[in-house]
């Protein structure tokens, strides 16, 4: 098509005229219908879908379109699956004993992970359609795990063996859960459950297996908005708090001897402040000399934490509440202890072992220890994130910080030194304003991504540096670091900025606004993954600028204050880290200024990129080599220096006929799989003049053809399979075949499925002769009121439906694995499915890790088989492992001593970097 002559040019516009004036007859015994029977289930609806409604084709005629069905495909056996990472809940972490291993939680399962390597060693997966909302190690023997679902029910694991030994359900909507050894005669088990009851009301369960059947009683009812439970001295003292509220349950005589009738005498008090964090101390005299004299001296202390930044430090409460009424009616009132240093909300809040210091953090990224005796404040600057969670072990020794990145680290107590890091796949959703509506906000699909073309188990995908809170309670979006994270193995492998942050700076204006970075719209990489092209934009906030009379112009054009960076970067292997080679500022532009960047494509078998821009331009990039005075350049140099030039430009502005433009709006480009052809979707100016779709010789950059009517909307994907143009609006998903010049559209299986105010993700598998979408399922919005997505995957040549599933929470990324044919798809939590055709051959996978009984210290298991492992380590903005690295280089790096690994760490790693050479 690239060489096409012009001879046949001309012949292909004859055809296209031609096929204007006619419709597509198709044989009407080959056209086949048929009807869903009944509701499907989720289950159902994740297998195979049968083929319900035939084949839509559409031609041109005149203007309008036509619609014709035709035969149906035949069936294929597609299934999904869930590869793992997702976002870590908001459930504090839980270490074992010895510290050895790290248990965190996302929605639907647990990870465990070793702390010596930071990787992961086993999962355990709750039941299907259940969410996770606590999950704790048994009290007397740690070989055993509870875990806890939003359902009430409760399952006990072996998490060493990984086997489920025990579950029952209570069918009961649970919002907490606790687990404590209960004090008695005997050794049992009590489980403490906040339940939501009808009229929003709570209760209070207790309860407790015994003789294989669940045992529970209620101790509280309340319409008090209770949303945490803490339970102290084995059970004898429950607390119960939520927004300002807090209640006290202290046990009768007769004790939890009989879980049936136990009994709580509550009190309940209300505080000057919301609480957003408490933890709570049991003190116990040590010089007590009987089990009746210890019990007697006895006391619980609080430590608080407040949305406005403050700690309250509570002493001695039982005493409180045993020699006061009920204070609603008049008794004493609390005299707390008042610590503060927090701007905003104190998230996570922990005692200390002995008493001695209150360990608390917030939104400013820094763990803060205060010496309660002389007021001292001991700080660890410099997270990657705010913090939400502090867990300290059961000896006090390691300290557990989950950061709101997604990512965990383990510190030792004592230096305060990281041990242990670990970090998720970090995306996260763009909130986009809506037009029209005043507060309402939607999730936005465009997430620059992109799969390592030589190595396809790596997603290299823009992620926010750090997860900071906006003023309307949202986290920031704006993407200006490159994560690398392997989602074959859950592992992250590396982060690196793109553009400039400023994390260790102030991000609160004077105003009180957010100082907000660059932010990654376009990512893509080369064939042959040595060179990688970005696009990101910056422009300041609109009344930041109103003083200088600049404002936006609103029709794709911007004030001169905005910046658009095209960025070059070459891949350095004995850093393992992509290098700016060129920057290219304002890459396309106007008379007022520079304009944005609508699209950027890679062409294969080449090292070229293509922009194309709001000015109605498209641009080619390839790589030159630069001269430098006093060095050798030419094929013979020891080192090639390079920099990025344009080559070629093409002016679409002609391409709309009479109606000119002088900008776009929108507009997408793509490559053929051979990179000949080069296929750009342009926007449609009115319902009558619909966008044109132009092909290319993308060597000469000359346009070869006009095709008006291949879709119907603005676009906003386009894919080559083959030689069909997959053109994805948010109205419509059109299939041209430039051959024969036929746009068909496919057929939905599921009525008032629309790609809605959301874009449509695109993407095709040359090896299954596939492409799936990813959509917006409006009528399910419309029965329960929340945003629901769907997936579809089509047979390219009879355009029907083969496979279909729904995916809670709306997706991110939707990509194609080159080496295996099956299909990829980040949503916003951060979870990973694969989903593709079982009738190819299987693909290879590595064997699961087995979780030894105990990990030894020996020579054997330093150095052992693990020759490619990966030692994860605390880097806060350049987290890479250092086998990634080359040589002793790799393994010390640059960063400073008090990030670096243990010392048995950084030797294993030094044996291994010299024994490859």
């Amino acid at each position: 098509m690239a060489g096409a002559s012009q001879s046949s040019r001309l012949s292909k516009r004859t055809r296209a005229d031609a096929a204007q004036n006619q419709t597509a007859h198709i044989d009407e015994n080959q056209a086949k219908r048929r009807r869903f029977a009944g509701k499907k289930t989720e289950s159902e609806e994740a297998a195979e879908l049968p083929v319900s409604k035939g084949l839509q084709e559409l031609t041109v005629v005149d203007g309008n379109m036509s619609v014709a069905n035709t035969r149906e495909s035949s069936r294929t056996s597609w299934s999904s699956s869930q590869l793992g990472a997702g976002k870590y809940t908001d459930l504090e972490p839980v270490l074992t004993a010895d510290e050895e291993y790290l248990f965190l939680a996302v929605e639907t399962a647990i990870h465990i992970y070793s702390t010596a390597t930071s990787h992961p060693v086993r999962t355990l997966q709750a039941q299907p359609n259940q969410s996770i909302i606590g999950y704790k190690l048994c009290p007397i023997n740690q070989n055993y795990l509870y875990m806890f679902t939003s359902t009430g029910s409760i399952s006990k694991w072996e998490w060493v063996t990984g086997k489920q030994t025990l579950h029952w359900d209570t069918c009961r909507r649970t919002s907490f859960f606790d687990v404590i050894e209960a004090s008695g005669d005997d050794t049992r088990i009590l489980f403490y459950s906040l339940c939501e009851r009808k009229g929003d009301r709570r209760e209070i369960r207790v309860s407790t297996l015994r003789d294989g059947k669940l045992l529970e009683t209620v101790v509280l009812e309340t319409d008090v908005r209770v949303t945490h439970i803490r339970t102290a001295q084995q059970g004898q003292a429950v607390l119960a708090y939520g927004g300002q509220h807090l209640l006290l349950g202290i046990a009768d005589g007769s004790g939890l001897d009989n879980v049936e009738h136990a009994q709580y005498t509550w009190r309940q008090t209300t505080l000057p402040v919301n609480i957003t964090s408490l933890d709570v101390r049991e003190n116990t005299q040590q010089n007590a000399q009987d089990a009746k004299a210890r019990k007697a001296s006895e006391r619980l202390d609080l430590a608080v934490g407040e949305t406005a930044g403050s700690i309250l430090i509570y002493q001695d409460v039982l005493a409180f509440f045993a020699n006061s009424q009920d204070t609603r009616d008049g008794g004493k009132s609390f005299a707390p202890r008042r610590l503060h240093w927090h701007r905003g909300p104190v998230n996570a809040l922990r005692w200390s072992r002995d008493g001695n210091y209150v360990i608390s953090g917030g939104h400013e990224s820094v763990m803060v220890l205060w010496q309660l005796d002389t007021g001292r404040k001991q700080f660890l600057p410099h997270l990657s994130s705010p913090i939400c969670k502090i867990v300290i072990s059961s000896t006090g020794n390691s300290y557990a910080v989950k950061l709101a990145d997604n990512s965990i680290m383990v510190l030792s107590a004592r230096e305060l030194q990281p041990y242990a890091t670990v970090t998720g796949l970090q995306v996260s959703p763009k909130m986009v304003k809506l037009k029209g509506q005043c507060g309402s906000n939607a999730l936005s699909s465009t997430t620059a991504a992109v799969l390592h073309p030589q190595h396809p188990d790596q997603l290299l995908v823009a992620v926010p540096a750090s997860r900071q809170m906006s003023q309307d309670g949202h986290c920031s979006a704006i993407s200006p670091v490159l994560q690398t994270y392997n989602i074959h193995t859950n592992n992250h492998i590396s982060r690196q900025a793109l553009a400039r942050t400023n994390t260790t700076v102030l991000k609160i204006s004077p105003e009180g606004s957010e100082i907000t970075t660059p932010d990654i719209k376009f990512l893509d990489i080369s064939q042959n993954g040595n060179w990688m092209a970005t696009v990101d934009c910056w422009s300041p906030f609109p009344q930041d600028i109103k003083a200088l009379g600049l404002s936006n112009t609103g029709d794709g054009r911007t004030n001169s204050h905005e910046e658009t960076f095209l960025k070059f970067w070459k891949w350095n292997s004995v850093s393992s880290l992509w290098e700016l080679v060129t920057r290219i500022d304002g890459p396309h532009f106007l008379d007022g200024g520079p304009t944005p960047v609508l699209g950027l494509a890679s062409r294969p078998r080449s090292n070229e990129f293509v922009t194309i821009g709001a000015d109605a331009v498209m641009r080619v990039w390839s790589p030159n080599s630069r001269p430098r005075s006093g060095l050798q350049t030419g094929p013979n140099a020891a080192q090639q220096l390079e920099t990025w030039k344009c080559r070629n430009i093409v002016d679409l502005k002609g391409s709309f006929g009479p109606n000119k433009t002088e900008h776009l709006s929108t507009a997408c480009l793509t490559f053929s799989e051979d990179g000949s052809v080069l296929a750009v979707c342009l926007p449609s100016m009115s319902t009558a003049n619909p966008g044109p779709v132009l092909l290319l010789d993308a060597q000469r950059c000359t346009i070869h053809y006009s095709r008006p009517g291949a879709c119907s909307d603005d676009p906003c994907a386009v894919r080559f399979l083959g030689r069909h143009l997959i053109v994805a609006s948010k109205r419509a998903i059109s299939v041209w075949d430039t051959v024969d010049d036929l746009v068909r559209i496919p057929a939905s299986p599921i009525d008032g499925l629309s790609t809605g105010r959301s874009q449509p993700l695109l993407a095709v598998s040359p090896k299954t002769r596939t492409f799936a979408v990813a959509l917006h399922d409006l009528q399910h919005m419309k029965k329960s009121r929340t945003a629901h997505f769907h997936v579809q995957v089509y047979d390219i040549e009879s355009l029907l439906p083969v496979f279909s599933f729904s995916v809670g929470k709306c997706p991110l990324v939707l990509t194609s694995d080159p080496r295996s044919g099956d299909y990829i798809i980040v949503d916003a939590g951060a979870s990973v499915q694969r989903f593709g055709c079982s009738d190819r051959a299987p693909q290879a996978t590595t064997p699961p890790r087995e979780l030894p009984s105990r990990l030894s210290s020996g020579l054997a298991d330093l150095f052992g088989n693990q020759t490619s492992a990966l030692q994860s380590t605390i880097t806060l903005d350049t987290e890479r492992a250092p086998s990634q690295s080359g040589g002793l280089s790799g393994v010390f790096g640059e960063a400073p001593s008090f990030v670096s690994p243990p010392a048995n760490v950084l030797f294993r790693n030094v044996v291994q970097s010299l024994s490859v050479k």
